[in-house]
């Protein structure tokens, strides 16, 4: 990027800027004419002695010439405005493309920030810079070089007006502009300095709020947020404290300037006033100069407040770039597909003496060599997990290496084109980071390089509203198109590799939980809705019926609202009906005799809610499933205040309240306060159902009735197969019921349609709405998708256990059979998948079991190594983040017994695990005279008195050293704040307690 603000406007507009400059000259010769004429009409044409006046040789009457001069003068004006209109236009138009050109360049370059990088910026801070902070940068982009020509123009012009009046008006009007050029630019810088300072407290800000807004339930859970407010305090106060200061030197800057300003008419009025009293000039020339003057003072004051701005918004030019320009940026990302400089097929991957640093400066590689054959699968285990992301993003050229290289068919990687990087290299993790969307748009991802239709309409439509070219809405997408053969072979593996693994059951059981689009998903309904009749059979099969309640002519749903059981049938869209709307259904109620009841009901409800919730604090899930609107809460406080207190209220406002009771009946389904709603107004409302139907023909349109033959788009896909509503019950029912579902629509509709179904499962930002296991799944599919030639698998499908794991890499394998991969885990895998296994030590790849003869450790390296080896050995500990583990290892402390003696005795205090390292031990059970009742004997790697810790109980057991042991002693000061800062070891902890509690040998 141009590292000045006015090198980037010129770069990219230096036509546009050129046109504009034209244009602007124009303007000046018609303001003259504006100056001109007001002094001729006075002088030559009112202040005429005759009817007949002499003008530029021709004789002409005096009222002519006083109409063609004041003719003159209005269209002299109105040719000034019109084209002093169109060059704003023109600036406006110039500025906001700029913006855009410099917010996708912004944009663009956090897509090329290195990992590292990445992660010390905040997101929150890069919002504010490309969006907040860029946004007054648009209004100089246009102005930057029309606006002072025009105002030096204008100057000038009037200026020139003066000096032909007299020349003492012409130097009394410049008199005090050096003084002000002077003066004001010092004033500014000052300012400027300020405005630096204010522009990084507001960076800092941003940060925080944004860390602030992400931790909000553990600050409410710790009670962290008064020292959270204190700080907010304080930075405020500080951002304060420098507007302040701000605002106190503009402004008095401004008021040093209007006072020079003013000075010269002054003088104008004090020795203009004389002239024309001495007979020495004309009281036309002295109107008009002042006149003029007054103009001029406008074009000056535009020319500082110009002047100003740019200063300041250069300087937030510059923050932003430096911002966005890291000294290790990613090469540019490319626009169009570009040739790679290798051949195509598996690649021979070399690493030549590669000397590679960490982002801690650890070396990871010490002139390290290793060769990855075409279309081998090479397994490399490190102690160390960020060694396995090192690693990775040195063969992604996400990071580069110190000295050495790596080659790709002899080809040095680092020459490689970025398209044949994005095209040729897969890299498989356990947490790919997922897009707002659907499923199928972020499997297929590698591949959109167009956006989707409904994105291209809404950018078209903008751009129509917008007035710009429809084309130039898509301009900042990849031009390049896919073709439809490479989308059928990426859609068929992605299949495939579902159908292999068993994903399919698993992705339709949570698309079964999400409504379908009656209008984009409608291809689906006749599929699905032949699937019912198959459904029921099975369910009525496994007895599995009576948990459903289905929809029926004589029978009232629960989970279904008021009016979708009067109306028997289900609404078309799901969303709360207002009192006002609720009123349409009052005068249905009224009609069938309901209205009371359902009133009183009404009332029940707001009595129960305000028994149980808070009016003030609604944020808890339970109240949230309802779906009340803000603030009802407080308004069913005051309403049912007035009904008990003042019954005889105003006719007005008894029926707002009245019909916000009913809302509650008809909006708030029976099952979701259990109880409350009465078994006679069910069963009246059953009753009603027929004469409802004839009464209600305009509130049917918004329902769809009860039908076996229809698709209900109002209720989820899983509700419309049963054709009802899961009964209130159990968990294991309702997954019994969906895993029932799944299997039919596997045996009854074709594999097509259930893959446009996944393909169309709603995915939130970053995945918040599904499993590890389908992120896990996604990362994956997407390298099936992508075909690369390189496959790297860093710990890929760590969530699954090691059937599934096994059986999703050995189906992975075989869509890609000729890819060559490398697989990075920090455990050897037992699956025998692999071609060979090779281990990252002391910075070299070894073979597995191959001795470190030539490695040299120091006393301090050596010991922390067999530390953290040992701790991973235990699962409880594998997950932590490579700085945990360091730290425990440090903290933790080696300790050797002897064969026979004990390391604790039953009824002592715990003051410390036991990480079995080599040796035998026995955990022993007496009995009350001391006999030995039975003994168990953990193996080596596991992890002692653990849950003893965080129970506070005496020791259940003794521990005795049957040989010469060597065990990890992990203080509790240690261990206790691991559980509590890392929620994923504190899930396998909770995991280890279910079932084994109670085991002795755990204790």
């Amino acid at each position: 990027m141009q590292k000045s603000l006015i090198a980037f406007i010129w770069h990219h507009s230096r036509r546009e800027q050129f046109i504009l400059v034209i244009v602007t000259l124009l303007l000046f010769p018609l303001l003259y004419l504006t100056l001109e004429l007001p002094k001729r009409i006075i002088n030559d044409a009112i202040g005429a002695q005759s009817d007949a006046v002499l003008f530029y040789g021709f004789e002409i009457s005096q009222t002519a010439l006083l109409l063609t001069l004041c003719f003159a003068f209005l269209g002299s004006v109105i040719a000034h405005g019109l084209l002093k209109m169109r060059v704003n236009t023109m600036k406006g138009v110039l500025a906001e493309r700029l913006l855009r050109r410099f917010r996708y360049t912004l944009v663009g370059r956090i897509l090329r920030f290195p990992r590292s990088y990445q992660a010390r910026v905040s997101e929150g801070e890069l919002v504010a810079m490309v969006t907040a902070e860029a946004e007054p940068l648009g209004g100089i982009m246009g102005d930057a070089f029309a606006n002072p020509l025009l105002q030096a123009g204008q100057m000038i012009t009037i200026l020139l007006f003066l000096f032909v009046q007299n020349v003492w008006f012409g130097l009394a009007a410049v008199a005090l502009i050096p003084v002000q050029a002077w003066l004001i630019p010092r004033m500014q810088a000052k300012i400027n300095v300020l405005n630096r300072s204010r522009i990084l407290q507001m960076r800092s800000l941003s940060s925080e709020i944004g860390e602030m807004s992400e931790g909000a339930p553990v600050l409410r859970q710790h009670g962290g947020w008064r020292y959270r407010q204190a700080a907010m305090s304080a930075r405020l106060g500080k951002l304060f404290e420098t507007r302040f200061e701000i605002y106190h030197r503009k402004y008095f800057m401004k008021f040093t300037n209007n006072f020079l300003t003013q000075l010269t008419p002054f003088f104008y009025f004090l020795v203009g006033g004389l002239l024309v009293i001495n007979g020495q000039l004309t009281i036309g020339a002295l109107v008009a100069a002042i006149a003029a003057f007054k103009d001029l003072s406008s074009p000056w004051k535009e020319l500082l407040t110009y002047y100003t701005a740019v200063q300041e918004v250069s300087q937030r030019y510059i923050m932003i770039v430096r911002r966005f320009a890291p000294a290790d940026l990613l090469k540019s990302l490319p626009t169009e597909a570009e040739p790679t400089a290798t051949n195509a097929g598996a690649p021979t991957i070399k690493l030549d003496r590669v000397e590679l640093e960490d982002g801690d400066g650890r070396h990871v590689l010490s002139g390290a060599e290793l060769t990855l054959e075409p279309g081998s699968w090479t397994c490399v285990t490190a102690q160390d997990e960020g060694d396995c992301t090192t690693l990775a993003l040195l063969l992604m050229r996400e990071l580069s290496a110190h000295s050495g290289k790596v080659l790709w068919d002899d080809v040095p990687l680092a020459d490689m084109s970025q398209q044949a990087i994005v095209g040729r290299i897969a890299h498989v993790t356990s947490s790919s980071h997922i897009f707002e969307g659907t499923l199928g748009e972020n499997v297929m991802l590698p591949l959109r390089q167009m956006p989707s239709e409904a994105l291209q309409g809404k950018l078209r439509d903008e751009a129509e509203r917008s007035g710009n070219s429809t084309d130039s809405a898509l301009t900042a997408w990849h031009p390049a198109q896919v073709s439809a053969d490479v989308i059928k072979r990426a859609e068929d593996g992605w299949r495939e590799l579902i159908e292999m693994t068993g994903g399919q059951r698993m992705l339709l059981a949570r698309v079964l939980d999400h409504p379908l689009d009656a209008a984009q998903d409608a291809a689906f309904f006749e599929a699905l809705v032949a699937a019912r009749a198959h459904v029921a059979v099975q369910l009525e099969r496994l007895d599995l019926m009576p948990a459903v309640q289905r929809f029926g002519s004589d029978t009232y749903v629960d989970a279904l609202t008021l009016p979708e059981n009067l109306l028997g049938g289900t609404a078309i869209q799901n969303r709360w009906l207002d009192p006002k709307a609720a009123a349409a259904f009052e005068v249905l109620l009224s009609d069938l005799g309901l209205r009371d009841a359902v009133l009183a009901q009404g009332k029940a409800i707001a009595q129960t809610l305000l028994e149980v919730f808070d009016t003030v604090e609604t944020q808890n899930v339970p109240f949230q499933r309802l779906g009340l609107p803000d603030g009802t809460m407080k308004e069913l406080e005051l309403a049912l205040q007035r009904a008990e207190l003042t019954p005889q209220s105003k006719p007005r406002q008894r029926r707002a309240d009245e019909a916000l009771f009913l809302s509650l009946s008809v909006n708030i389904a029976a099952a979701q306060l259990d109880g409350v709603y009465s078994d006679d107004l069910k069963a009246s409302v059953v009753a009603a159902r027929k004469a409802a139907a004839d009464v209600s023909s305009s509130l049917s349109a918004d329902f769809i009735a009860f039908d076996l033959t229809a698709w209900h788009p109002g209720i989820s896909p899983l509700e419309n197969l049963i054709f009802g509503k899961i009964a209130p019950t159990s968990r294991a029912r309702r997954e019994k019921i969906k895993g029932v579902v799944v299997d039919v629509l596997n045996g009854q509709v074709d594999h097509a349609t259930l893959m446009d179904l996944i393909h169309k499962l709603p995915t939130a930002r970053r995945g918040k709405n599904l499993p590890q296991q389908v992120l896990e799944q996604v990362s994956i599919a997407q390298a099936v998708v992508k075909g690369p030639d390189l496959v790297i698998l860093d710990r890929a499908l760590a969530s699954h256990d090691p059937a599934a794991r096994t059986r999703t890499l050995a189906a992975f394998r075989s869509l890609l059979p000729e890819a060559t991969i490398l697989q990075l885990e920090t455990e050897t895998p037992k699956d025998g998948l692999h071609d060979r296994d090779i281990e990252l030590r002391q910075g070299q790849f070894r073979a597995v079991g191959q001795e470190d003869e030539d490695a040299v450790q120091t006393p301090e390296t050596s010991d922390l190594q067999r530390k953290l080896q040992a701790l991973r050995r235990a699962p409880l500990f594998r997950e932590l983040s490579r700085q945990q583990l360091r730290l425990l290892a440090f903290s933790a402390r080696w300790v050797t017994f002897k064969s026979g003696s004990y390391v604790f005795r039953k009824n002592d205090l715990p003051d410390g695990a036991f990480l079995i390292y080599e040796g035998n031990v026995a955990l022993i059970e007496r009995t009350e005279t001391g006999e030995e009742a039975f003994a168990l004997y953990p193996t080596e790697g596991t992890l002692v008195g653990e849950l003893g810790l965080i129970r506070n109980d005496p020791r259940r057991l003794d521990m005795r050293a049957d040989s010469d042991i060597t065990l990890l002693r992990i203080e509790a000061d240690d261990f206790l704040p691991i559980l509590e800062t890392d929620a994923r070891t504190g899930f396998k902890l909770i995991q280890s307690l279910i079932g084994y509690l109670d085991r002795p040998d755990r204790r």
